[in-house]
């Protein structure tokens, strides 16, 4: 009699494979011949929030926008050149201009060559951009603070990806527990009944059907297995670790999660989580945007100085020059290329807005989703609980009358596969339980639920 719950086992293994966010480790050459690394689950969390490599990832796009956001606000200042020329002429020039010197000396005395060099170092810095500068500095350092609050995200989906494979690999435990004593126990029915069909005292019939369910539940075993190796595959690639070792679990805490009275104040947690930070950071950035497209209509102030040395190859004659400058340049037709960037800035504006809008809807709603579950799952548990204990009660009375010979081996068989699949289920819901307290964390990024 094969359980129906095995399938409940590979979707919620294949549901923890899909909630990965984070990069998984690049697995070496495949050995099992590493005993299991035992792991509790605080420590799971701990070597995944400094190794997960999808969160080193993000930890060194937070140091590349913190870089990026401090060169935006240096460039203000300017920068300081080196310059250098040399030029061969068709005919003697002046190596620089000059006034005073050739009325002193007449054309004959002046710097004359056409082989020249023309060396030094310039500065220049803005004045006034029409604010450009300014908005684009503010850009950056949102981009710095919108990497930040993306790398607080991670880390508790990390966080809530190792607590889900963990829990889930526990649940896994218990249904591998639950189907050794099953096959152990159909294992003895069978000799026993080997036995007894020998002397003729049960038909083979009854052996039969024990044989066809013995197979059955050590398929089941084969295929629980099978899912209990793919969640340590990626619970160990969250880790940062070689996916081809094992990890051995605790036992599944038998004491669930509750609510209490934190559900009131949920809702205001969640609206500044990191994800609205981070949409409400974008939607900063595209205003910011508009601006910079709207200083291009506006004149640009810009100042400058530099010193040259200027020197003629063949009269073997240097002369320094130096000067300062303030330039201004207005903008009056390019086709109509400003307006449209313009437009293009402000529709990207409205897009972030409206973004923004849709992740507090999906945030408040992932919430909901995570509420409902949870009271779900809690009372699930309530009632696998009771199943178990009622299952195992029903095994032992059909055993008894399958011994006196006052029931029958598809009863017996019944109750046992019942009672087992009461345990698997307990420790399903023991795991969703887990699972969705670890969600409405990672939603609130706060540890309301332990």
């Amino acid at each position: 009699m094969k359980m129906n719950w095995k399938i409940k086992w590979k979707a919620l293994a294949i549901l923890a494979a899909v909630s990965l966010t984070s990069s998984l480790a690049a697995g070496g050459a495949a050995t099992n011949d590493a005993p299991p690394l035992r792991l509790t689950l605080a420590q799971a969390i701990n070597e995944a929030l400094k190794s997960n490599p999808g969160l080193r990832a993000a930890g060194h796009q937070v140091n590349a926008a913190e870089g990026d956001a401090s060169a935006a606000a240096r460039s203000r200042w300017g920068g300081l050149n080196a310059v250098g020329s040399y030029s061969y002429l068709n005919d003697d020039q002046l190596i620089r201009p000059m006034s005073s010197e050739l009325l002193a000396n007449g054309f004959a005395g002046a710097p004359w060559d056409r082989s020249q060099a023309h060396y030094g170092v310039s500065y220049e810095i803005p004045l006034y951009l029409g604010g450009r500068l300014n908005n684009q500095i503010q850009i950056a350092r949102l981009e710095s603070r919108k990497t930040a609050e993306l790398q607080e995200g991670t880390r508790w989906q990390v966080r809530f990806n190792v607590i889900s494979l963990y829990s889930t690999a526990q649940a896994l435990d218990q249904a591998e527990a639950a189907l050794d004593e099953q096959i152990a126990a159909l294992t003895q029915t069978k000799t026993n009944l080997d036995e007894m069909v020998s002397l003729g005292k049960r038909p083979d019939v009854d052996r039969l059907k024990v044989v066809e369910d013995l197979e059955a539940a050590k398929s089941d075993r084969a295929g629980v297995g099978a899912d209990r190796r793919r969640v340590v595959t990626l619970l160990l690639s969250v880790l940062g670790r070689d996916p081809a070792g094992d990890v051995m679990v605790d036992a599944q805490a038998a004491t669930p999660a509750t609510m209490d009275n934190a559900s009131s104040t949920l809702p205001g947690v969640v609206d500044n989580n990191s994800v609205i930070r981070a949409a409400s950071l974008s939607a900063e950035q595209a205003a910011r945007g508009v601006k910079v497209a709207r200083s291009e209509f506006l004149p640009k102030v810009y100042a400058g100085a530099n010193y040259l040395e200027n020197t003629g190859t063949t009269i073997d004659r240097n002369e320094e020059t130096w000067g300062a400058t303030v330039s201004v340049s207005l903008p009056l037709f390019e086709w109509g290329s400003r307006s449209s960037k313009l437009k293009a800035a402000r529709a990207r504006q409205a897009t972030a807005e409206e973004l923004l809008r849709q992740t507090q809807f999906q945030t408040q709603a992932a919430l909901q989703d995570a509420l409902a579950k949870f009271t779900a799952a809690q009372t699930n548990v309530d009632a696998a609980g009771a199943r178990v204990a009622a299952g195992t009660e029903a095994a032992r009375i059909e055993q008894v009358r399958y011994d006196t010979g006052a029931g029958t081996i598809e009863d017996l068989l019944r109750a046992r596969s019942r009672a087992e699949g009461a345990r698997a289920a307990l420790a399903s819901a023991r795991a969703d339980l887990v699972i969705s307290a670890a969600s409405i964390n990672t939603i609130a990024e706060k540890e309301i639920l332990p």
